[in-house]
């Protein structure tokens, strides 16, 4: 279960400067689910498969968390014992659940996409995350696609937009639950690419790993005296290539082998003939 230390990122939100000082960020992460996931690397994702996504959000009173779905309707979320609890929308696409809390001379906002499971939306992601859903949003460009995510060692393309603005040279800053952080600028175009780090400890190649973190990407903007903070939360977990390559390799000297064995017995035959 994912876990937001709201007031925490309030906190830690204030050292990340637009002027490009030090940044600590935001989304906190469970010891216990760490735990789990290292003694069954399936334990979190059973968990979604059995009943409803939950969230974890501590210390967020007067935070509102808007649930949107693949058409753009809304609903709101109160969250029962820290725990917000993602309802079944009877959809199947991504969701976008959106936590703010309006200080008056500043505004923090922390958002997650969510896939949930239902009858075809007949929508695209695209009209999700093109929506304004903020003020101050990190835009996944695009999203994984259905059955994918984010993994380690992969490239992803973020946009940062401040309403229907796309900010050039704004900083932008991630951090994973395994403890790594990369701090880098949009391009011209709005446009941040980053490599996410392959940063899973006792990854051993050729056997299959499950395991999964949490990252979050931080980026901060002053607008008409206003402070805005936006933070994307996701899951990542650990490159395939850790074991498909060898699954390929071995695949490969497997043709390897047919096919030298063909090769072989086609010139016995042939000696044979001739004799």
């Amino acid at each position: 279960m994912t876990s937001f230390n709201y007031r925490l990122a309030v906190v830690l939100f204030a050292a990340l400067a637009v002027n490009g000082v030090t940044a600590r960020v935001v989304v906190a992460q469970t010891n216990s689910a760490e735990k789990a996931a290292k003694k069954d690397p399936t334990a979190q994702t059973m968990q979604h498969r059995r009943g409803p996504k939950k969230l974890a959000l501590s210390n967020a009173d007067g935070a509102v968390i808007t649930l949107w779905k693949p058409d753009l309707s809304k609903r709101l979320l109160k969250p029962a014992m820290d725990v917000i609890t993602v309802p079944p929308t009877g959809v199947d696409n991504y969701h976008a659940i959106i936590i703010e809390q309006d200080w008056g001379d500043a505004v923090d906002a922390i958002i997650r996409y969510e896939y949930l499971r239902g009858k075809p939306s007949g929508e695209s992601p695209t009209k999700l995350t093109s929506a304004i859903k903020t003020d101050l949003e990190i835009v996944p460009d695009p999203l994984p696609r259905e059955h994918h995510r984010y993994y380690s060692g992969e490239k992803a393309t973020f946009l940062i937009r401040y309403r229907n603005q796309l900010l050039k040279n704004q900083p932008v800053v991630m951090q994973t639950g395994n403890g790594s952080t990369l701090k880098v600028v949009t391009d011209n175009d709005g446009r941040v690419v980053m490599t996410l780090p392959d940063d899973f400890k006792n990854v051993v190649t050729g056997e299959r790993d499950q395991r999964s973190a949490d990252l979050s990407i931080t980026t901060e903007y002053l607008e008409s005296g206003r402070h805005y903070t936006s933070t994307l939360s996701a899951e990542y977990r650990v490159s395939p290539v850790h074991w498909q390559y060898k699954s390929w390799g071995l695949a490969a000297a497997g043709v390897g082998f047919l096919f030298g064995g063909f090769l072989t017995s086609r010139a016995n035959r042939s000696k044979k003939e001739r004799s």
